[in-house]
């Protein structure tokens, strides 16, 4: 009979490491390993979509899944997917500072160019020529010849047997002031090129020159008729790799070449990290959320708090979908043996406390259930005893504050600002109200510090858009702490004490609505950091990373205008 502690199962959980990452998983399917397959098909469609999602919330998973379908459904649809990992292409950018606007135009150049040798290398997937036929080559070159100076444009080479990416790119002065026209945003992007940069770029041919972006729609609308596509789909993954300033010049690129032709563009990025677009008096310069792109949230997907059956149920097909990929038939006789489905695999795993208790600390991040998963697993294996069948609460909260010190405390830890406002958070939540969870008003929700604490992982957002009982009409944001965060930071323990835990109210959201953070803590604290200062007016803090004062030199409060030098 197997057991939790047989070989074969410490074999398989052991192996689960090798999947925290999508970009490392080496099995034939995406979709077979994707857990919540309704995601895919919400943003399988023709709108651009960008995905938001932290570090570990199985965005670039999602876009190779949909990769795959699209895949699948070819031959029907003639859609035509395009995957593009940004982290391959800014390396090859010029290592001297360039003006966000030309950074912008070599990034878009290279993805092109990635789009058109994607294409090139399937165009007998795309014909569906078998390449077993022993006409394949001559009925591959009769179809390639149509296309071969369209590739050549869209910045390929070819040698007369196979499409070649060329070594270099540059940028020309056409191009920048192409991309500036009526789209000043402000003295300070550059829209003319460097000398280095004015030369047009060319083949390695004397005869033959690239096209310019101004007229790369033209051809690859051209390209998508001659191949007969109903449309191309492009997956770009690690948006937020790309500075935010040189972001936004790459979505009016994109907008500009494909919002008028049958090109997709889904995006992955991570929301406090991404710049799409911003509104001028002209017109809004970059990508309108809602209206050019349209946003798929990840990280709110699954909250236990919210939707506790919801969230049991995706981790659970997570768990099992993996573990079965490492080792289906031991899995499959281990929910035997123990007179249990794989509907409830979870369960056999982890005791119902600790089940919970996961379930809440993992945050709804697919990657971080893993890894406490795994580490929670080898506690149980070295401490338990004998008689001990499942995963405890002890062995659960033991892996969950090491994951912090492993995982997260030493990015908090670098930013002295946010590891204060962190600890000030958890002295007045956890010590103080015995909560994990809190609100905040949404007009502090945009804090920079904030914002920080969440793409650190050691604050979640829970839910948007919630009311307060003593403060009618002012809508507030759920945020719970992260469970490891509050031990490691020193304020009460050095080392994890199980009891703790025991003393804090895992509480409904409708439970919590006394507990938050007003204006006080926030003046409070920008006070102390040296981010605000007493207005002359009203005496209030001024919050000097307000809009109102950086753009007009106004009070947050009461929007008096402050004399200069105060």
């Amino acid at each position: 009979m197997l057991t939790l502690k047989s070989e074969k199962i410490k074999t398989c959980v052991g192996q689960l490491s090798n999947n925290v990452r999508a970009e490392n998983i080496d099995y034939k399917s995406y979709i077979e390993l994707y857990s919540g397959t309704e995601n895919i098909h919400n943003i399988n469609n023709i709108n651009n979509t960008v995905v938001y999602g932290r570090r570990g919330s199985g965005k670039t998973h999602l876009l190779r899944a949909l990769q795959e379908q699209l895949i699948i459904d070819f031959q029907e649809r003639r859609n035509f997917p395009v995957y593009v990992d940004l982290r391959r292409i800014i390396p090859l950018l010029p290592s001297d500072k360039s003006s966000p606007d030309s950074a912008a135009i070599l990034i878009f150049k290279y993805l092109t160019q990635e789009l058109a040798h994607t294409i090139a290398t399937n165009l007998s997937f795309i014909y569906n020529i078998n390449e077993l036929d022993s006409n394949y080559n001559l009925s591959l070159s009769a179809k390639t010849e149509k296309t071969l100076d369209i590739f050549k444009k869209v910045y390929l080479e070819f040698d007369g047997k196979k499409f070649k990416k060329p070594s270099s790119l540059k940028v020309s002065e056409e191009e920048i002031k192409s991309l500036g026209a009526n789209g000043t945003l402000s003295s300070s992007p550059s829209f003319t090129g460097k000398a280095e940069r004015t030369q047009k770029t060319a083949l390695t041919t004397d005869h033959d020159s690239y096209i310019s972006i101004l007229n790369i729609t033209n051809e690859l609308e051209e390209l998508i008729t001659e191949l007969n596509l109903t449309r191309i789909t492009i997956l770009i993954d690690e948006w937020s790799e790309v500075n935010s300033d040189v972001q936004l010049f790459l979505a009016e690129l994109i907008k500009k070449s494909f919002s008028a032709i049958k090109i997709s563009t889904k995006i992955a990025a991570i929301p406090n990290r991404t710049n799409l677009g911003i509104k001028k008096e002209q017109k809004f310069f970059g990508l309108e959320d809602g209206g050019d792109i349209f946003g798929y949230p990840l990280d709110t997907r699954y909250v236990f708090e919210v939707n506790k059956s919801q969230t049991r149920d995706f981790f659970n097909d997570l768990l099992h979908r993996h573990l079965s990929a490492i080792d289906e038939l031991s899995i499959l006789r281990l929910l035997k043996d123990n007179k249990t489905t794989k509907e409830k695999t979870i369960n056999l795993f982890l005791a119902n406390v600790a089940l919970s208790e996961i379930l809440v600390a993992c945050a709804g991040i697919p990657r971080d259930f893993m890894n406490l998963f795994i580490n929670a697993y080898d506690r149980f294996l070295l401490s338990s005893g004998k008689d001990a069948k499942r995963i405890s609460v002890k062995n659960l909260r033991s892996a969950n504050a090491a994951w912090y010190e492993t995982d997260k405390k030493e990015q908090v830890d670098k930013h002295h600002v946010e590891r204060q406002l962190l600890i000030e958070i958890v002295k007045e939540v956890i010590e103080r109200k015995k909560s994990m969870h809190f609100l905040i008003p949404e007009k502090h929700a945009k804090n920079k510090h904030i914002q920080n604490l969440i793409d650190f992982r050691v604050i979640h957002l829970r839910k948007s858009g919630y009311s307060h009982q003593d403060h009618s009409g002012t809508s507030y944001n759920v945020y719970s702490v992260d469970y490891g965060c509050y031990n490691s930071l020193n304020i009460a323990r050095n080392k994890l004490d199980t009891s703790v835990l025991d003393k804090i109210n895992l509480k409904e959201l409708r439970e919590i609505r006394r507990i938050s953070l007003e204006d006080s803590f926030f003046q409070s604290f920008l006070m102390n950091i040296g981010e605000a200062f007493s207005c002359p007016h009203c005496s209030k803090p001024v919050d000097t990373n307000h809009l109102a004062y950086q753009k007009q030199n106004l009070c947050n409060n009461c929007y008096e205008k402050i004399p200069d030098g105060e």
